[in-house]
């Protein structure tokens, strides 16, 4: 259905009450849209193409003297930036041109979504996708930029304390080790270089598809890889602080115990470095 030349004169005159002037005198820091779900194709360090589906906030600044943000222009910003694969540095594109769209001194983005790693079983090498979870978020303020990355990957340990005092066995229980980090050229991060230091780090590898000879493998390499919390802290903190590309981590690993009715937890946050 078309319009008439009436429908469009009165399109045309809408007001725009978002363009107002505020008599307040209150600018706000961050003015946006939250929790908007699309589909992005990520290009990977294999220069492969990942398609995700991430959960997206997207604000600018507005001066004292403006009354509203044209949200519709932070939706239509992210469906462009995404209509095509992206590396993590064309966050910052992203950002540039939501601020320059919004006639705005910052913008900032944070974006959530599930990635995925292939992991081919330990023995057997069946193919499987392992999922991370990621999370950026990203600020630019005129020229200055900012950039944290985290990422949460499933692993295990096995109690150290628990095999030292049983005469047989010793509980195990699947882990969460997380990762925040900042990198010194400021741009977002995904988790494809962080994976073996995890592995190197827990008692074992979660792993998507597990045949018996691989289970066998498992339950055997997590017995003779004891690991606290504290110990898988303490082992990602020294491989982490050994990356020259940072400038700042944090890390952490959480048990989801098997014979507690408690989750055990350990983190580490490094120094800033200049």
């Amino acid at each position: 259905m078309g319009y008439d030349s009436a429908d469009m004169k009165t399109r045309v005159s809408l007001p725009d009450v978002a363009a107002e002037t505020d008599p307040r005198g209150v600018a706000l820091h961050a003015v946006g849209i939250r929790g908007l779900r699309l589909p992005i194709p990520l290009r990977t360090p294999s220069d492969t193409v990942q398609q995700v589906i991430a959960l997206a906030d997207l604000s600018v600044d507005i001066e004292a003297d403006q009354r509203g943000a044209h949200m519709s222009r932070l939706v239509e910003a992210l469906y462009e930036w995404a209509s095509e694969p992206r590396t993590p540095a064309d966050v910052k594109t992203l950002l540039a041109n939501t601020r320059d769209r919004l006639n705005s001194r910052s913008a900032q983005l944070q974006m959530r979504f599930p990635y995925f790693l292939q992991l081919p079983a330990p023995v057997t090498q069946t193919p499987g996708w392992l999922d991370v979870e990621v999370e950026w978020e990203c600020r630019l303020n005129n020229g200055a930029s900012y950039a944290l990355s985290a990422f949460v990957f499933p692993a295990m340990t096995l109690c150290p304390c628990s095999k030292a005092i049983s005469e047989y066995g010793a509980h195990n229980q699947r882990a969460l080790a997380r990762i925040w980090l900042q990198t010194k050229d400021k741009l977002p991060r995904l988790p494809d270089e962080y994976l073996p230091l995890v592995q190197e780090s827990a008692s074992s590898l979660v792993y998507p598809v597990l045949k018996r000879p691989d289970e066998k493998f498992v339950t055997e390499y997590s017995y003779e890889n004891p690991r606290f919390v504290e110990d898988v802290a303490r082992e990602l903190a020294l491989r982490m602080g050994a990356r020259e590309e940072l400038s700042w981590f944090r890390v952490e690993c959480e048990s989801i115990e098997s014979i507690h009715n408690h989750n055990a937890f350990a983190m580490y946050e490094s120094p800033k470095r200049k």
